[in-house]
């Protein structure tokens, strides 16, 4: 059979971004450590607290897909007592790498890792093995390209392609990481003296994301801690910096909605003695990364006919992602849980790291469930009192109106928090801390769309001028189907019977 490819490529070309890869991958880290002589030995082991920065990460094809290999940094921050039982806490640090296979090649891979697990074993008064599993959530983003390849008009013989397009809805998302904000200062030690930092910590939280054009602006706070030991005391130092950063995204408009995290990279502590006491700097390094969404509509090819030859066309079922809601929010968390221990402690420091674990979908609400991992750092009555950590997993959860229901639904979360407040009861822990939850929910569709389409030259349809058909529409035809039925076009129905529209509400009847 004598066949002609429809193939020319004049006109409007569809961009389409899809999801193509939301999974999930264990892998472990182990190395052994030995401490500096300048560190004081371990004795006890209370807690080691790990913290991501993802570095690096390259796409590659492979036999078997797309291979995609990714790593960074975990450092670790472990908090022991020495031989006298003092409380001390040292840093450390070590690579990671890991590796998986993709089904599709994404245009941008967002990896969020995180440590599933911790375990910490002494072997030596200087000498330790930690072993983390981390969990690697990925998710990926690929732009198709949905080309217009169908005959507008051919000059011979009056042939026609008559061609049938629909509207559709769907995201645009960008992104960017923004490294390197420095916030230095020094902390108000008043007349203290000889201070020996024991325990550091430092966080970055994001308040308000809003979006603007060609930026992103980024409200919130940074908060550097460090518990320090001056003449036998330990000693709470704090302080807290405003954050206000423009993080650049060349295609963001104001009508997108975003979301952001931020997560303190580095943090450093120096002291210096005078005559009047000590003072102590601090030098921290945060990094900020926003994502932008929009949904947009985009015309996609349905259907195509001839005129005057047969056609053969070919469909294909099309995944489409829109945008439902996000954006950056805060929730008060006021919980209580019984306590472990009924001694009298004294809580030294208390260390929150939110997890988000699901989300639930009941009727036009989202609810993201999680628990709050709580460490606390205590220490017993009086002077012989031993340091001691207990952990606490606290439920949280954060519910969004959807404003309808959701077929379909992806869901991405990131979640950080402040303490407001924890002390102990008789025989509970009294927990009262600020969620900030940084969200977006998806939707995933189908539609069908062409996909090739062929004309026959050898069949043609015959038509007889002298022939006047009368249709009469019932309720549901589609002018579109009635003209390719007949083997003519819209406009010339339209033209035919005074039609203004497409519509046949209220017609009874149509000349062909």
């Amino acid at each position: 059979m004598n066949t002609l490819e429809i193939t020319e490529r004049a006109g409007a070309k569809a961009r389409v971004t899809s999801v193509c890869c939301d999974t999930a991958i264990t892998h472990d880290v182990s190395e052994e450590f030995v401490l500096p002589d300048y560190v004081n030995e371990v004795r006890r082991v209370l807690m080691t607290r790990a913290q991501v920065l993802p570095e690096s990460k390259y796409i590659a094809d492979s036999q078997n897909g797309t291979r995609l290999d990714f790593g960074g940094t975990v450092t670790y921050f472990v908090i022991y007592t020495d031989d006298e039982g003092k409380l001390c806490s040292t840093p450390l640090s070590s690579n990671y790498e890991a590796s998986t296979i993709l089904k599709s090649t994404p245009s941008e891979v967002l990896i969020d890792t995180s440590p599933d697990s911790v375990t910490t074993r002494v072997s030596a008064p200087r000498r330790l093995t930690i072993k983390t599993r981390l969990k690697s959530k990925i998710f990926g983003y690929e732009e198709k390209e949905i080309c217009e390849s169908i005959l507008q008009r051919s000059s011979a013989d009056e042939l026609f392609i008559e061609r049938l397009y629909e509207e559709n809805c769907s995201l645009s998302a960008s992104t960017a990481s923004l490294q390197g904000i420095k916030i230095s200062d020094k902390f108000d030690t008043g007349s203290l003296s000889s201070l020996r930092p024991v325990l550091c910590d430092a966080q970055a939280i994001l308040k308000d994301v809003k979006p603007s054009n060609g930026s992103v602006s980024c409200h919130g706070e940074a908060t550097v801690k460090c518990i320090c030991e001056s003449e036998g005391e330990l000693i709470t130092l704090s302080k807290v910096l405003p954050i206000y950063e423009e993080v650049g995204l060349d295609e963001v408009c104001p009508s997108d909605t975003v979301k952001a995290t931020a997560r303190c990279v580095s943090l450093s502590i120096s002291s210096e003695e005078h005559e009047n006491g000590s003072e102590l700097f601090f030098d921290m390094s945060c990094e900020i990364d926003c994502e932008a969404i929009r949904n947009s509509d985009i015309t996609l090819p349905k259907d195509c006919y001839s005129t005057k030859n047969a056609m053969e066309t070919k469909h294909r079922e099309l995944e489409l992602y829109s945008l439902v809601k996000g954006g950056n929010a805060s929730f008060s968390l006021n919980e209580s849980v019984k306590r472990k221990s009924k001694d009298k402690l004294e809580i030294i420091d208390t260390i929150l790291e939110p997890v988000f674990e699901k989300c639930d979908f009941k009727g036009e609400r989202a609810c993201f469930i999680g628990r709050l991992c709580t460490s606390i750092i205590a220490k017993g009555e009086g002077e012989s009192g031993e340091y001691l950590c207990e952990s606490y997993d606290v439920p949280f959860k954060y519910e969004l109106e959807l404003a309808r229901q959701v077929q379909g639904p992806i869901v991405r979360g990131n979640f950080s928090a402040s303490l407001v407040n924890a002390k102990y009861s008789d025989d509970k822990l009294l927990l009262n801390a600020e969620i900030y939850p940084s969200v977006m929910v998806l939707e995933k569709s189908s539609t069908t769309i062409l996909d090739t389409a062929t004309l026959k030259k050898d069949t043609e349809f015959k038509k007889d001028a002298s022939c006047v058909r009368v249709f009469f529409p019932n309720d549901g035809d589609v002018l579109w189907e009635i003209a390719k039925k007949y083997h003519t076009t819209r406009d010339k129905i339209m033209e035919q019977n005074s039609l203004d529209s497409d519509s046949l509400e209220g017609v009874k009847s149509i000349i062909i």
